[in-house]
Formats: structure tokens, sequence, C-alpha cells
């Protein structure tokens, strides 16, 4: 820019030496002096529109120097929380791996008991089969004992071989103090297995060999469940009415009560014989 002044100087300079020197009109001299005032003015303008356009690439330089350093700054911080997240995935797989080991070691110490308990259970059902056999009179094994071994198959759900046990307990003491039990229970295992003409039977063996026995009034109960299971609604509710009435203060009473409550009976109004 400061070549093209300096040679627009030089034009001025030459026109004034050839105003002196040459020979021409006066006119030429002025238009040659205007053609060289608008190339100045052009010269200006170039001039200006270069000043400006180097303001916008600055402030735009400036902007970019801004946006990168910004950049710069997020992705500083993105680095240290990726480094953060892998130091803190690295703790928790080191803590997953602890618990992996712990539950090794529980895993491994209940198989332990487990085994014991087998082994123990083992070992129960060995004293149990030696006790099923019910023994003949004379015998050194108590009635007890006997009672508590077919009493664990019922526990455990064997259905089938409490009654057989149960059964022959019955036939070889009948007169014994678990006799009302184990009536009563044989009555439940067969009511657990759907034969509820037979838990029947049973319950009714109970209530009348054993009137006042403690597994009486649950004797009741159980035949009104049985009863229903066979449609024989009515004589269930008989049966409610009696257990209401022989043991009043019950817990099966009670349950019997509020049970003929909810189908509009009222028992303290009804009188039934056993």
């Amino acid at each position: 820019m400061r070549e093209i002044q300096s040679y627009v100087s030089f034009i001025f300079v030459l026109l004034g030496s050839l105003s002196w020197g040459l020979a021409g009109t006066e006119e030429e001299i002025q238009r040659l002096q205007s053609d060289v005032l608008q190339l100045q003015n052009q010269i200006r303008l170039l001039q200006k529109s270069l000043d400006d356009n180097s303001a916008v690439l600055k402030s735009l330089l400036e902007q970019v120097n801004d946006q990168i350093a910004i950049a710069n700054v997020h992705m500083k911080t993105l680095a240290e929380g990726i480094q953060a997240q892998r130091v803190e995935q690295g703790d928790s797989l080191a803590k997953v791996r602890q618990e992996i080991q712990s539950l090794s070691i529980k895993w491994d110490d209940t198989n332990t008991r487990i085994a014991a308990v087998q082994q123990k259970l083992q070992s129960n059902q060995l004293q149990i089969q030696s006790l099923r056999q019910i023994p003949s009179a004379g015998s050194a094994i108590e009635p007890d004992q006997v009672y508590s071994s077919v009493y664990n198959d019922y526990l455990m759900g064997n259905y089938e071989l409490a009654i057989a046990g149960f059964r022959d307990f019955l036939v070889n003491f009948p007169d014994n103090e678990y006799s009302d039990n184990a009536s009563y229970y044989l009555g439940v295992c067969y009511h657990e297995m759907g034969s509820y003409e037979q838990a029947i039977e049973a319950f009714d063996q109970v209530i009348n060999l054993f009137p006042k026995a403690d597994k009486t009034p649950p004797a009741y109960y159980k035949k009104v469940a049985a009863l229903e299971q066979l449609q024989q609604n009515l004589e269930a509710i008989e049966t409610r009415i009696k257990l209401t009435t022989i043991f009043p203060d019950s817990q099966e009473a009670i349950l019997a009560r509020h049970e003929l409550e909810e189908r509009g009976i009222d028992a303290s109004q009804l009188k039934t014989g056993r």
C-alpha cells in the first residue's frame, strides 16, 4: 500500500514538472490531474476496505482462539472425568471380586453345613426306620418313641407312610395317651391327600372315642372342611353348631361361630346335641 502511495506522489511530481517543462494546453493538464485524483480516491477506498477486512479477520481469529481455549478446557475436564471413572470402575471391580470371593467362601461353608445336615438326617432316618416297625407286647421300645417316629413322617410330608404308622399305632396302642393325636393326624393326612371320606371317619373316631381330648375341637373343625370339600354343606353347618355348643370357648369354636355369622346363622339361638 505504501508503494502505491509513493507511485501516486511520483505522478503528481511528474505532472508538476510537465506543467512547467512541457508544452500543452491547460485543459489537458487539469483533466490529467482529475484522473489522478480519482485514482487516489479509489486507492483510499481500497485501503479502507483492506483495513476493515483486516479487522474482521482479526476478530474472527480471536474468536477461533477463544473457542480453541474453551475446547482445551473441556478436553482436559473430559480426560480427568474418564480417568476418575477408570479409577472408580477399578475400585468397583475390586469390590465385586471381593464379594464374589466372600460368596464363594459362604457357599462352600453352606455346602459343608448342608452335607452335615444331610448326614444327620440320614442318621435320623435310620433311627426312624428302626422304630417304624411296631414292636410286639413286651418290647423295650416305648409307645411315645413309636409315635414320634410316625409323627416325624407326617411333618416331612410322607403322608402315606404316616397313615400306615398311625393306623398301626392305634391297633397296637389303642388306649395310649397319644391315641387321640394319632387318630387326629391320621385324619389330617387323609385330608391332605384328598381322601375326604376317610378323613371324616378318622375325625369321627376322635370325636366319639376321645370326647374330652385336646384334639377333639380341631377334629370337629377339620371335619367341617372335609364335609365342605364333599359339598355336604348342611352337615358342615350342623358340625359347626355342635362345635360351638360343646366347646364354646375353644379357638376352633370362635372361628366356627364367625363362619356361621357370615352365613347369617346365630349359633347362640340354636341348641343341638352331639
